[in-house]
This record gives structure tokens, sequence and C-alpha cells, in this order.
């Protein structure tokens, strides 16, 4: 049963689905008289792409052909005579198979560079430098070379994560296009990762307000509709484990939810995908839609190796980036979360584009703990882009 409006109100008040709280009482979070839940089940998550003409003015990194072709070029072939090569599965004109990438090489045992990659020389990488990105300015400050926001205009746009991988074939895209490697890496995970959750709890969230944001992994994985995307109004148990746990004071101030800067967010994942998404201040942007979905952006300082990991997990095939010029830029571009000892920051400021679907949410005893408001959009995650003429 999806029940929207006032109509639901009506009945969490009688008690039908006993999400009316009394006072909540949270370390750091505000407290509500009569406090309403609802929840949501993620639907989409990826890296936020701007694509624009301006991008990389120094040129392209291309894609898997452009980065093995270049390897062969520094190895003294021609741009034809490596073409050739690639098409020919590794092999030259006389059937001798042609190493494109040097193994790294660790105690005289090779190893692929991907999982050594400081064992290698550093290939260099064409970094984003446009005037726009997606994302927070997280440090408070406008620096000279700092991204604006294509659409609120802010300036100080801090998103070194873009500037590293923004020129790669796979990422110089804007939505409704996704980067390849997510996309297909969200629609499998779907099919056997326990599902991601946000709840949104306040006094009266149709207008503007204080709230408080939860995210959490739910305890069964995501139930999909007829379309493939997310089922909206799908009832989730939420995980109790503390490590995907995370709570935020929040606002809604003209339909857009967001939350105080400062906090930490952690959610696990699984393998294939992200092993874990954690940022260290983080901040969130998300319209909310009268349908009872949101859209937007979460980000903040991520480990920058926590994503290396899963692009070298994935390989270069369908990673799409050249992993050890990835390496080397994501550990020189971070800017964030510095060693107390060596000083190095171990955090790169990041953006990720965020759905999410009306969903309830149970505890492991049966207990409704948010509810399910609005109908959804007809088509959500991975099903907008295959329904994409139905619009």
């Amino acid at each position: 049963m999806i029940v929207r409006g006032n109509g639901l109100r009506r009945l969490i008040r009688a008690g039908v689905f006993g999400v009316w709280l009394p006072a909540i009482a949270l370390a750091g979070t505000p407290s509500f008289a009569l406090a309403e839940t609802r929840g949501f089940a993620i639907s989409m998550i990826h890296t936020a792409t701007y694509g624009d003409t301006d991008t990389c003015p120094v040129g392209m990194n291309g894609g898997p052909t452009e980065i093995k072709q270049g390897r062969l070029m520094a190895q003294g072939y021609s741009a034809e005579d490596a073409l050739r090569i690639i098409a020919n599965d590794g092999k030259d004109e006389d059937g001798n198979t042609v190493e494109i990438q040097a193994p790294a090489v660790y105690d005289g045992i090779s190893t692929n560079p991907a999982n050594l990659p400081s064992l290698v020389p550093d290939p260099g990488v064409k970094m984003a430098e446009g005037r726009f990105a997606l994302g927070f300015n997280l440090d408070g400050e406008v620096e000279p070379d700092s991204f604006e926001h294509p659409e609120s205009g802010e300036r100080g746009i801090d998103n070194q994560m873009w500037r590293v991988l923004g020129c790669y074939d796979v990422y110089t895209i804007r939505r409704p296009v996704r980067p390849y490697n997510e996309d297909i890496a969200w629609d499998t995970a779907l099919d056997s990762m326990p599902a991601w959750l946000m709840s949104v709890t306040g006094e009266d969230l149709d207008n503007d307000g204080e709230v408080t944001v939860t995210f959490d992994r739910g305890l069964n994985v995501a139930m999909r509709d007829t379309h493939g995307g997310l089922l909206p109004g799908a009832t989730y148990v939420v995980d109790p484990d503390p490590r995907s746990h995370s709570e935020f004071r929040g606002r809604i101030e003209d339909g857009i939810l967001t939350i105080e800067p400062g906090g930490d967010f952690a959610i696990q994942g699984e393998s294939q995908f992200y092993a874990v998404l954690r940022f260290t201040n983080a901040q969130l942007r998300l319209k909310m839609d009268p349908d009872g979905s949101g859209s937007g952006i979460i980000g903040g300082y991520q480990p920058w190796k926590d994503y290396y990991h899963y692009l070298a997990i994935r390989g270069e095939g369908t990673a799409q980036v050249d992993l050890p010029a990835v390496y080397y830029a994501m550990q020189r571009e971070a800017d964030g979360v510095p060693d107390p000892v060596t000083g190095e920051n171990a955090g790169i400021s990041a953006a990720y584009y965020i759905e999410a679907i009306p969903a309830f949410h149970t505890t492991l005893s049966g207990e409704v703990v948010a509810s399910s408001v609005g109908t959804g959009p007809k088509y959500n995650g991975t099903a907008v882009h295959y329904n994409a003429e139905d619009q």
C-alpha cells in the first residue's frame, strides 16, 4: 500500500505505521515533539561528472585503446603499428606477443602494476582544468584554481577527484549520461548487495525546518521494479551495524535538503563496487521532489586509496583509465585529511551524484521506523537510461 501526503499523516497519527515518534534525544541532533520519519532507498550513486567544452584544454587521456597506444609508442612503435598490435590482441605482425605494459617487479617477482603502481614510473595524466565542477566548498576558501558550481554559481568548489579523472573519456560526460564503469558496477551490485538507505526526520517534512538525516545499510537486497530500477514503496530492514550508520543535523529549505558540514559519512559496499564509501567533512545537497524522491550531490574528503582500490579491482579494461597514472595523480592532488606523522594528505575532495526513492524501513523485530511517502519516479537508477525515449 502506498499512501501519500496528508492521508499518510492521518494514518501515522492514528498509529497505523507507528512512525510518528516521541521527542528524539540523540547526541548532536535536534529534538522534535512529534517527529515524522520518511524512508528512502538509494537508487543510484556515481561520481559527479561535469564534462564541458573547456574541461580539458590540453587534451584528452582517451580510453583503453589510447592508453595502450601511448604505452606502445613510448617503446618506439609508430601510432599506426601500435593500433595494429592492439587490434591483433597484443601481437605484432610476426605473431610475437608484445608487452604493452611493463610489469611491476618486487623482490624479483613480476606483478600487475595495478597492484603495486608505485613500482612503475608515473606516466602522467592530463588534468581537468575547466571553470565548472559539481561539489562543495570544503575548506571555506576561494582559491584561484578552484571550481565554480555550474548551477548555484558558488565559487571555491573543491573537487580534486574530478580534476584527476575528468579528461578520461569515461568521465568526460554529464548527466543523464553516467560513467560506464560505475554504472555497470552499480547495476550488478543491486542484485547482490544489501540496499543503501536514507531517512529524514522532522516535525513537518513538507515545509522548511530542522531535520535529522541518517544513512544506513539494509539487511536485504534492493528490490527492482518491472523497468529494472528500484521498486518504490518497498520495505527494508535496517542493519544495526554502526559501521554503516551516519547521522547528521540538517535542514529543508525551499525543497532542498542539506546537512551541517563537518561530520563523517561511511557505508559499507561490496567487492566489484565500492568496498566502502566514506567522507570526512561530509556535505549533502538533495532536491526533494513532489513524487517523494530526491536527487542531488553528496561528498567530502574521501580516502583516495578507496577509490583507487575500486578502479584497480575492476581492471583497466573496465575502469577505462591508466591505473598507475591515476594512482600518482590522486596521491599528488589529495587535498585533505593530512597524516599526523608524514603530513601527506590521505583524503581527496570528491562529489557523488545520488538518487533516492521512497521506501519503508523496519527494525529486525518488525517495527516500522520510517515510512514511504509518494509514488516515486516512473523510472529510477539504471532504468532511466534504458527507458530514456519514454520520459
